[in-house]
């Protein structure tokens, strides 16, 4: 068996860290021979700093599925269409509005306009980037997300919206990049399957991976879109879901 793993809200506890009683269940998942494949949503450069050394060699599928890295190499790529980037900086500039918009290019977060956030970014003109492949688009709320219907309606063909209570941001990205998908093409390199996985995960961005994986697995604080798919329910991720969950699946 394969194991998908969401981190934020799923592996990691609420300091970000993998608890003890997860890391014990993860070591024992491996030494009973079976794999496990990191799906989140952040860029590669965020997953190392949180991982434990037990998973450093895990193939990574990040940025909600639009790329999947093994060995430290891109092994699949579903960037947004450059098309669908220009045509939502446009947008932004005929709403008259003021826009915190991040793109993720290679690794690197850029910005239109500063603001306090922890994670390092660089501040650019957008539009001079936007022919580069992103592998998302980002809408920044530092002030709270109000009335996001007309950005919804604003998304041009080529691209999907990913829109979660747990924060204050609207993600775009590739309308057929997902975690399943990514996940999918590994596979596919192994002679396997989505039935060999079981995925456990809690946000939006997992629905697919869940819904279509041979054993989907929410966590008990997971988005209730998560839960309706989901085969079964795990103890939070506060509750080492993630260890219960191994459990189970061993005995």
């Amino acid at each position: 068996m394969l194991l998908a793993l969401d981190l934020d809200d799923t592996l990691l506890d609420a300091d970000k860290r993998v608890s003890a009683g997860n890391l014990a269940a993860l070591t024992r998942w491996r030494a009973a021979g079976h794999d496990v494949v990191i799906a989140t949503g952040r860029p590669p450069r965020s997953v190392s700093p949180v991982l434990p050394p037990l998973l450093y060699d895990a193939p990574r599928i990040v940025y909600n599925g639009a790329q999947a890295i093994v060995d430290g190499r891109v092994v699949y790529a579903n960037p947004l269409p450059a098309a669908a980037v220009r045509q939502m900086l446009e947008w932004t500039v005929q709403t008259g509005e003021a826009w915190w918009i991040g793109l993720e290019i290679e690794d690197r977060l850029f910005v239109n306009r500063h603001f306090a956030k922890p994670d390092p970014f660089e501040v650019a003109n957008l539009f001079e980037l936007c022919d580069q492949p992103a592998s998302k688009m980002i809408f920044f709320f530092p002030n709270g997300r109000g009335n996001i219907d007309p950005l919804l309606t604003a998304v041009p063909p080529g691209a999907r919206a990913l829109v979660t209570p747990k924060f204050s941001v609207v993600q775009l990205c590739a309308d057929t990049a997902d975690k399943a998908t990514a996940l999918r093409h590994l596979l596919q390199q192994r002679g396997q399957g989505l039935e060999s996985v079981v995925a456990i995960g809690d946000d939006i961005n997992d629905v697919e991976m869940v819904r279509t994986s041979g054993i989907g697995i929410a966590v008990d604080n997971a988005l209730p879109e998560v839960k309706a798919v989901a085969d079964w329910i795990a103890p939070s991720h506060a509750q080492d879901g993630v260890a219960h969950a191994i459990q189970r699946l061993l005995g």
